[in-house]
């Protein structure tokens, strides 16, 4: 029941990314046909695009899914009820989580049949060729990474805004801690979510959920003792 009411509460922002999902490659295809642009630039594009749509959707989806729970209007209820405040948290990770997952599936989806409609062979052909699927895996954890992240935020802040510019913050302010560390005393920090160390790709992206998970979990804890 409760997840239905986060689905509810969230599903007009997921119903219109996923259109721009389904949308996203057919649509400026179908605007170059004939031109020969979508085998030369497709699969290019598609990426571009899908890594756009998706970094969109986590936040947005993080800001919202939290914000609807744990404003100071809402939080009042939910934290007189008898379930625990940890299944509220995660209960609205959760459904967010389904959803930015959806609206990448839809995505991808839509774009490889519209390079297969492209190609002599679909599938097979060249126009697939610089498609690789380390550079989808790492879209969907810096996806994921940046969801939990401002779901999180938000979630302690109890403000969307004040979450999402917390989240936007570490993204954006990461690369240049890191520079500054390798600068002053040549110290490589890892940042979210390039690959860490000398770790296999999808050993790193497992580690970087593992971290996000572990600051859903801090977040989780900061409103178990949170006062109503």
């Amino acid at each position: 029941m409760y997840l239905w009411k986060c689905w509810r509460e969230t599903r007009a922002f997921c119903i219109v990314f996923l259109i721009i999902a389904a949308a996203a490659m057919p649509v400026p295809a179908a605007l170059a046909e004939g031109t020969q642009l979508v085998e030369q630039f497709g699969a290019g594009a598609f990426q571009s695009a899908m890594a756009l749509i998706l970094s969109g959707v986590a936040v947005g989806l993080g800001a919202i899914s939290a914000l609807h729970e744990f404003d100071d209007d809402t939080i009042h209820f939910l934290f007189t009820k008898p379930r625990s405040r940890a299944f509220f948290f995660w209960g609205g990770w959760v459904v967010g989580c389904a959803e930015l997952l959806v609206v990448g599936f839809v995505n991808v989806l839509s774009g490889w049949l519209t390079l297969s409609r492209h190609s002599r062979h679909p599938f097979t052909a060249e126009v697939f060729a610089p498609l690789k699927a380390q550079q989808f895996v790492e879209v969907i954890v810096y996806s994921m990474f940046f969801y939990t992240l401002t779901y999180a935020l938000t979630a302690v802040f109890r403000n969307g805004l004040k979450g999402l510019g917390a989240s936007l913050g570490v993204m954006l302010g990461a690369p240049g801690v890191a520079i500054a560390a390798r600068l002053r005393w040549n110290v490589r920090l890892p940042i979210p979510v390039n690959q860490i160390g000398g770790l296999p790709w999808g050993a790193s992206g497992a580690a970087w959920l593992l971290i996000a998970l572990c600051v859903a979990y801090g977040a989780q804890m900061v409103v178990e003792r949170a006062e109503v």
